[in-house]
């Protein structure tokens, strides 16, 4: 009886760490086309970035079918529910880009776009590492340090959101302003991602504070 309930209640913590893999694998999808861009099928890679997607929504919806049958559960309903929802936020925001730039029919990236690849990658591989330790809630030692990264990472975004788009205003004219805000958007993509990285680990403190 022991062992089964130990597995029962591991499950939900290890769902919570698998659809944050899956954020993680969009990401490396992701990742990997923007840094051969000029030689990528877009709507190809674009459709592998949403098989994850895909994939990770039926994770999802698994869970949630689980939960719905779970008679005890080791953190509150809605909380399991809120927390899943914030992860398949994130890796729909992944998604989003590359289905965004096939959209939009990008040919080229603006000049600082892997820069923003780069934090924004960090920020999901933070989320991930916060996921696989959730099983450990109540260990404050543990998380904080795990979730003041993932909250460096998205102002560190922010920062360079800022930078780079105004340097892009300071050079506007007639001629490039259309390619100016083409750049703006790109830019904002991957900032939001890392916003919705910092809406997971908020939803991962405020379930921390609720069950210390």
């Amino acid at each position: 009886m022991a062992l089964f309930q130990k597995r029962k209640t591991n499950y939900f913590f290890d769902q919570f760490a698998l659809v944050g893999s899956y954020s993680l694998k969009a990401m490396e999808k992701l990742k990997e086309g923007l840094e051969d861009f000029s030689h990528v099928d877009v709507n190809k890679w674009k459709n592998d970035v949403h098989q994850i997607e895909h994939e990770a929504d039926g994770i999802k919806h698994e869970t949630e079918e689980r939960l719905a049958k779970e008679f005890m559960t080791p953190i509150d309903r809605e909380d399991i529910f809120m927390l899943l929802d914030n992860i398949d936020d994130l890796t729909d925001s992944i998604d989003e880009i590359s289905y965004k730039l096939y959209l939009r029919d990008y040919t080229a990236l603006p000049e600082a776009t892997m820069a923003f690849v780069d934090v924004a990658y960090r920020g999901v591989k933070a989320v991930e590492e916060v996921l696989k330790n959730l099983s450990s809630l109540t260990n404050k030692k543990l998380l904080d340090p795990l979730i003041q990264e993932v909250r460096d990472i998205e102002e560190e975004a922010d920062h360079l959101y800022e930078e780079h788009v105004h340097a892009l205003y300071k050079k506007v004219t007639n001629d490039n302003y259309l390619d100016i805000r083409l750049a703006e958007k790109v830019y904002g993509l991957f900032e939001y991602v890392t916003d919705q990285c910092r809406n997971v680990t908020k939803t991962v403190e405020i379930i921390m504070y609720k069950n210390l």
